[in-house]
């Protein structure tokens, strides 16, 4: 039996939390960050919590859709409004899925990867999903940072055309897990690497993705982006975030999204 969340619970637990000390949980929503948008627009403050049991819409990149059955997992977004140049925003998710894996290595999943610009993995299979969204025509007043994570799944939760690429917590260690405990540890390490972000620049968050990335640099990389594949080495990253690829010119290809694959040698 996978226990609801429990409001009581979570205010309990997150009070001494900046990023969750204000929380709104739901049933469910199509989307938490949706939800999450709307209350940025009417001035939600920041760190303010959106969690749903089930998201009907759950979404991804690219509006691809992601997988939110019941109580399973942990379906939310925050609303933040980080102080920074809006060209350091994009930075923002990469400090989440920074922080989210070194709470799960924390907690014995020593093998998570990142993989930009937002999935985590284990082994070839995700785990999580970070989406980073923002409204509005002119300056942007804040953002929303959304977290899918596959918690308590077994195979059979997962849609047939996810189980050979999709994992879960429980999966990979054998074990259910704890959702607010979880949580908790998340919020605890994400909001570390957002508050050394805008206090100290992009340096040290950088050098933790690298660090943790699935590719190494050297690595030969092929990106889709708009519908333009490029294949080079992995040259890093820049400092707003991008990918840095090698392709043999004078300076490496920035790519500020894309999908990225190893190219396998024949």
């Amino acid at each position: 039996m996978n226990p609801s969340w429990n409001q009581a619970a979570l205010l309990r637990e997150l009070a001494s939390h900046r990023l969750g000390s204000r929380v709104l949980c739901f049933d469910s929503l199509q989307s938490t960050n949706d939800k999450a948008l709307e209350l940025l627009e009417q001035g939600e403050p920041d760190g303010s919590l959106v969690l749903a049991e089930e998201q009907t819409r759950g979404r991804g990149r690219r509006e691809r859709t992601w997988d939110s059955p019941p109580r399973l997992g942990i379906y939310a977004s925050l609303v933040l409004r980080p102080m920074l140049p809006a060209r350091l925003l994009p930075l923002v998710s990469l400090a989440f899925a920074v922080g989210t894996a070194a709470a799960l290595r924390t907690a014995g999943l020593r093998e998570v990867g990142l993989k930009w610009p937002n999935d985590l993995l284990l082994g070839d299979r995700k785990l999580a999903g970070i989406l980073a969204e923002a409204r509005g025509d002119g300056e942007l007043s804040g953002l929303v940072l959304g977290l899918g994570l596959n918690v308590n799944q077994v195979e059979s939760d997962f849609p047939v055309a996810l189980r050979q690429t999709a994992t879960s917590l429980r999966l990979a260690s054998g074990r259910s897990w704890n959702r607010l405990r979880i949580l908790k540890a998340l919020l605890l390490q994400c909001g570390e690497e957002y508050d050394e972000l805008q206090a100290k620049g992009p340096g040290e968050l950088l050098r933790r993705f690298e660090e943790h990335c699935v590719f190494s640099r050297g690595s030969q990389l092929e990106v889709d982006a708009a519908n333009c594949v490029r294949q080079g080495r992995f040259a890093g990253l820049g400092d707003s975030g991008e990918l840095l690829l090698d392709t043999g010119g004078a300076a490496a290809v920035a790519f500020h999204f894309g999908e990225v694959r190893h190219v396998k040698r024949a």
